[in-house]
């Protein structure tokens, strides 16, 4: 059987200067710098992936979006998180045209949010809810999180190291093909944690 080359990003390590922690910086060919900073000790990997975007970054007409996007790539892919995604795609390509007729001038709010409501509902019978939180759970990966500040959107995981490539593959899906499943009911989710930090501001 013939094997397939598979192009694999070029690595640049760099170590730090007199760093004790012996972090090395890997930039990638694709663009994306890597840091690393070994732990022997641990058997696990804690991971950050940090994208240069956050709430400074918001449209002035859509305030909040960055971390919006954060809570939606979480919902899974064309693959994952769904239990037939050509049956569920109509609905979201639906979904998406009502929301762009919500924007134009002089829209009928009430009956395009009513049409929203049950296109999602329609969406969420092929919808799979929490399945990318469910699959890291069975590949023993923890701590999946996310926040949001002026300047960037970090995700964190802890991944056991033998789970890397594993947690790397669904990362590039998860990244490359987010599908913004759930979209409705997550905008409440968003609006509900906003609340929560306005009662509580110190938190």
């Amino acid at each position: 059987m013939k094997r397939k080359a598979v192009a694999t990003p070029r690595l640049l390590a760099t170590p730090i200067a007199g760093d004790t922690t012996k972090t090395t910086i890997h930039r990638l060919s694709n663009g994306m710098t890597v840091y690393i900073s070994p732990d022997p000790q641990q058997p696990t990997i804690v991971a950050h992936v940090a994208v240069k975007a956050g709430s400074a970054n918001d449209p002035e007409i859509s305030t909040g979006l960055a971390h919006y996007l954060e809570h939606m790539l979480f919902k899974g892919t064309s693959k994952l998180g769904t239990l037939d995604y050509a049956k569920e795609k109509p609905f979201l390509d639906k979904i998406g045209l009502l929301y762009a007729d919500l924007r134009k001038p002089g829209a009928d709010r009430d009956r395009i949010l009513k049409e929203i409501d049950t296109e999602t509902q329609k969406s969420a019978e092929h919808a799979v809810p929490n399945e990318l939180d469910n699959l890291y759970s069975r590949m023993g990966i923890t701590g999946l999180n996310a926040y949001t500040n002026p300047d960037a959107t970090v995700y964190v995981t802890e991944i056991p190291k033998n789970r890397i490539a594993q947690w790397a593959k669904v990362e590039v899906q998860r990244y490359s093909d987010p599908v913004f499943r759930l979209f409705w009911p997550e905008l409440e989710a968003v609006y509900e944690e906003k609340n929560r930090g306005l009662d509580s501001p110190g938190r």
